[in-house]
């Protein structure tokens, strides 16, 4: 159990279980490790060392905590400004790490870079405040959604709180469905897909019509979830059959995943076996069977 080891796992030169490594590196609480760990950390991003970089990032998270938070805070924000291909879901874990031992400390680091001049630096700012959100943080999320920058209406969005049993949060993306650019839109189908009252189903319906495929391509589900059980499911049933003539595939697939929660129309999967696309027709198939 060595640094060393840490360093040829990153390195790839020794396979096994990585951060069960890391785990026991940092319950010795040895901090002499901390700046080496940090020596290290910046090389491999700067080598683009992804998987040495995210070993780095929980090892140093762990021995450092909140001293370690702007480093990481930092390096994240790098990762968004190359955008190219990084998914950095694993380094943004060890900044949760961080945060949730200590939020009130993160969040002094992070409430003066919500408005960065930077967008990058505050796109990450406003990412990691959606783990530590207070009430109060409400007015700086609405600015952002306001804004000119639609990766910075994204990333808001993710930070909001749940919409369930909040009409605060409810009213907000509804509006936000109207968004003009199509992944912001996007997003607000899916972040209602999951905990919207069924009379979101009124405000999804004429969505359908939109011309960019990626917000259709979300709304079969999230109409077929929302009105499942509800007074809304011939509305729903109906917008569903228009989705399955789609000319786009992830639209057509979104629709029979709909139809698969909402119970119907099961008559109109009968046409959707043979269809061209893949996808659909595996959707096809999970949702025969499940029924």
């Amino acid at each position: 159990m060595t640094l060393a080891e840490v360093f040829q796992h990153a390195d790839g030169t020794l396979d096994g279980d990585a951060y069960m490594l890391i785990r026991e590196l940092v319950a010795t609480g040895e901090r002499s490790m901390i700046a080496p760990v940090r020596a290290a950390l910046e090389r491999y991003s700067a080598d683009r060392n992804w998987y040495g970089r995210d070993l780095m990032a929980h090892l140093l998270a762990g021995l450092a905590g909140t001293e370690a938070f702007p480093l990481l805070l930092d390096l994240y924000a790098d990762a968004m400004r190359r955008d190219d291909g990084d998914d950095w879901d694993s380094f943004g874990q060890a900044l949760c790490t961080v945060m949730r031992a200590d939020p009130a400390a993160c969040r002094a680091i992070i409430l003066p870079l919500v408005t960065d001049h930077d967008q990058h630096v505050r796109r990450a700012a406003l990412w990691v405040i959606g783990y530590v959100f207070e009430p109060s943080d409400m007015a700086m999320l609405r600015e952002a959604l306001a804004g000119p920058e639609p990766w910075i209406r994204f990333t808001a969005l993710g930070s909001l709180p749940s919409v369930k049993d909040n009409p605060e949060i409810y009213d907000v993306l509804v509006a936000t469905l109207r968004d003009p650019d199509q992944w912001v839109q996007r997003e607000a189908v899916l972040l209602l897909a999951w905990s919207a009252p069924s009379k979101i189903v009124d405000h999804l319906i004429p969505l359908i019509s939109e011309p960019a495929f990626y917000a259709r391509s979300a709304l079969g589900e999230a109409i077929g979830r929302r009105a499942a059980n509800s007074d809304r499911i011939p509305a729903a049933a109906a917008a569903l059959r228009q989705l399955l003539a789609d000319p786009e595939p992830s639209v057509r697939t979104g629709a029979v995943r709909g139809i698969g929660l909402l119970g119907e129309p099961l008559d109109a999967l009968e046409s959707m076996v043979d269809d061209p696309d893949w996808q659909v027709r595996s959707a096809v198939a999970d949702v025969s069977r499940s029924t």
